[in-house]
C-alpha cells in the first residue's frame, strides 16, 4: 500500500490544520450516525474517534493512506450524530456501529481511546466480522481509571450544571487541560490542538445533564473476555502517554490470540493525531496484511527523544 508523504514537517500545520472535507469526501446520516467516507479502491477502514471528538479528526491521516477506504462515524452524542440515549450500555453502542461496519464492508477497525473500547466490543461482540484491528491509547472497559481524568470529569460535571450550554468554551479549556495528560502530547503541535479544540468545543455536553455516560462505564471487559477477538491487532501508545494505557497494551499482547505492541516516540495519548506521518506506514502494513517492515520498526525508534524508555515499553530492557 502507498503511503503519501509530506514534503515538510510531519506534523506541520499542512497536515493537521486544515479543517475542510478532503476533496471527493462524502457525508450521510445513517441511523443517527453521522459517517464521512473518503478513498480510494482499497480495502474498506472504519474509524472510531475519542471522547469529545468526531471523524474530521482523522482527515489528516486518511490523506496520507489514500490508496485505503476510509470511513469514519462519529459516535452518538458526538459531532453530527443524534444524542447518546440515557441508559445506552456499551454492547448497545457496539451494535449500532457494528451495524454500519457491516453496511459499509468494513473488516478493518480503528480506534482511538474511547474509539478503541468500543471496536473491542464490536470485535467481541462479533468476532467473525473484523479481520484487523488497530487501537490507539487501548482502553478494555472497566479497566483502572487515570485519578487525575476521574477528578477532571467531576470538575467538568459541576461546571455543566452551574453553567449550562455557556459554559462551551471554559469546558473545553478545562477538559484539555494538563493534568489528565489526555491533550498534552498536542501542545506540542498548534495546529492540531486548535482543531481538536474546535471539535470538543461544539461537543454538547448532554451526557452530563442526563448521565448517558453511566450505562457505557458500568460495562467491563474481562481478560477471559477479550482472548475470544480473533482479530491480528496493533495496540499503539505514544511514548509519553499515562501509565495506565501502556499497561492496557501489555495486557492485550497477553491476552488476544494475535495481538502486538509498538510504541510511538514523542506522541501522547493521541498518536495518532498528533504524529501522522510516523504512524502512517505502521498502519498501512497493519491494516493492508502486511508485516510490519523492520525499517518502519527503526523509523519510529529513530525519531524518539526518549530511547530508553521506548526499549523498555518495548521489551527490550526490562523495567528499572
Amino acid at each position: 500500500m502507498t503511503v503519501r508523504r509530506c514534503a515538510t514537517d510531519p506534523d506541520c500545520a499542512a497536515c493537521t490544520a486544515a479543517a475542510g472535507p478532503l476533496p471527493g469526501e462524502t457525508g450521510a446520516t445513517r441511523d443517527g450516525l453521522r459517517v464521512r467516507t473518503w478513498g480510494g479502491d482499497g480495502p474498506t477502514v472504519l474509524w472510531v474517534h475519542g471522547y469529545t471528538m468526531d471523524a474530521t479528526l482523522w482527515r489528516p491521516l486518511w490523506r496520507l493512506l489514500p490508496g485505503l477506504r476510509h470511513v469514519g462515524v462519529d459516535l452518538p452524542g458526538h459531532g453530527g450524530s443524534a444524542p447518546l440515549d440515557p441508559g445506552t450500555t456499551l454492547p448497545a453502542l457496539a451494535a449500532r456501529v457494528l451495524e454500519l461496519a457491516r453496511a459499509e464492508g468494513a473488516r478493518r477497525w480503528v480506534g482511538l481511546s474511547f474509539g478503541s473500547t468500543v471496536t473491542l466490543q464490536m470485535a467481541l461482540d462479533a468476532p467473525g466480522a473484523v479481520d484487523r484491528l488497530a487501537l490507539g491509547a487501548p482502553t478494555p472497559a472497566g479497566g483502572p481509571p487515570d485519578p487525575a481524568a476521574r477528578k477532571r470529569y467531576i470538575e467538568l460535571l459541576m461546571l455543566r450544571r452551574m453553567r449550562g450550554p455557556a459554559a462551551a468554551d471554559q469546558l473545553a479549556d478545562l477538559w484539555m487541560a494538563s493534568p489528565p495528560d489526555i491533550f498534552r502530547g498536542t501542545e506540542a503541535h498548534p495546529g492540531l490542538r486548535s482543531r481538536i479544540r474546535a471539535v470538543v468545543a461544539r461537543h454538547s455536553w448532554a451526557e452530563l445533564d442526563n448521565g448517558a455516560m453511566a450505562a457505557l462505564s458500568a460495562h467491563t471487559h474481562p481478560p477471559e473476555d477479550l482472548s475470544r477477538i480473533t482479530a491480528d491487532t496493533l495496540a499503539l501508545t505514544g511514548a509519553d502517554d499515562m501509565p495506565v494505557f501502556h499497561s492496557n497494551a501489555a495486557l492485550l499482547a497477553v491476552e488476544l490470540p494475535r495481538c502486538r505492541t509498538e510504541v510511538v516516540p514523542d506522541a501522547g495519548h493521541l498518536p495518532f493525531l498528533e504524529r501522522p506521518l510516523a504512524v502512517a506506514p505502521v498502519l498501512a502494513a497493519h491494516l493492508a496484511g502486511g508485516p510490519v517492515s523492520t525499517e518502519h520498526v527503526r523509523d519510529l525508534r529513530a525519531t524518539t527523544t526518549n530511547a530508553p524508555r521506548i526499549k523498555e515499553f518495548m521489551g527490550e530492557e526490562p523495567p528499572v
